[in-house]
């Protein structure tokens, strides 16, 4: 959303999960009237607050809210899908709509595509290198597509359409919905099952009648994602496997 200022605290918050010590970002917004607490994929910890709020309140909520956000971060480590990165050889296993794919290297022309369940990639040089900036080039392709094409379909369920659909690389979250009515997707997700992906577009393009996290937005969400809960627990569990 654009009426966020964010600001870095370090360290405002310390927790003792592992005797380690975790900063916080706040974010406030103008047309925020309650103080809440989101724990990201990446273990991010973001306090969201309205403008006025006086720092030393948003601190004294936090500290409040310790023993929850510790025992978050202890479930998370234990639960969540561990994040390996890829060696780009033959036979390791790539992701697409949450469909699995071996690898097979050639050295040639650059092309990518899938075939049964091998992902054929060729590079004049298939060094691990090479070979990530071409894959997340095709990923990025691919996500474009298909984003563009799932927020066209579910744009016709919710009556409201995205004045424009584009793909970043986020760190710590999954897409984003602008006040102009710009929406951005995290390539990354182009790696998750078709059913959660479908839930993030429903997610953002809510957003575009409800610029908040109200009982409304919600329930707008329910009414075309009634499995949303699902799907952000699978993203919860398994969006830092998302990634090359």
């Amino acid at each position: 959303m654009t009426n966020t200022i964010p600001l870095i605290l370090k360290p405002a918050l310390k927790l003792r999960a592992d005797m380690l010590e975790y900063d916080y970002r706040i974010v406030r917004k103008t047309n925020r009237k309650t103080t809440s607490i989101i724990i990201k994929a990446n273990n991010e910890i973001e306090v969201r607050a309205p403008t006025r709020m006086p720092q030393q309140l948003i601190e004294r909520f936090v500290q409040s809210k310790h023993a929850w956000i510790e025992k978050k971060l202890l479930f998370n480590r234990d639960h969540r899908t561990e994040y390996i990165p890829k060696s780009f050889t033959h036979g390791e296993l790539f992701l697409l709509l949450g469909r699995t794919y071996r690898l097979k290297l050639e050295t040639g022309k650059r092309s990518v595509q899938t075939e049964a369940d091998k992902l054929l990639v060729s590079h004049p040089s298939p060094q691990p290198e090479n070979l990530r900036r071409q894959l997340t080039r095709w990923y990025r392709q691919q996500a474009e597509i298909t984003f563009t094409q799932r927020s066209r379909i579910i744009s016709e369920l919710i009556g409201k359409q995205a004045k424009s659909i584009g793909i970043k690389a986020y760190k710590s979250r999954w897409g984003s919905c602008h006040a102009d009515g710009r929406i951005y997707y995290n390539w990354r997700l182009i790696m998750a099952p078709e059913w959660v992906i479908d839930y993030v577009v429903v997610h953002e393009l809510c957003h575009l009648i409800h610029h908040n996290h109200s009982k409304a937005y919600w329930q707008l969400v329910e009414s075309i994602a009634p499995d949303f809960r699902k799907a952000k627990s699978w993203l919860n569990t398994n969006g830092v496997s998302l990634d090359l």
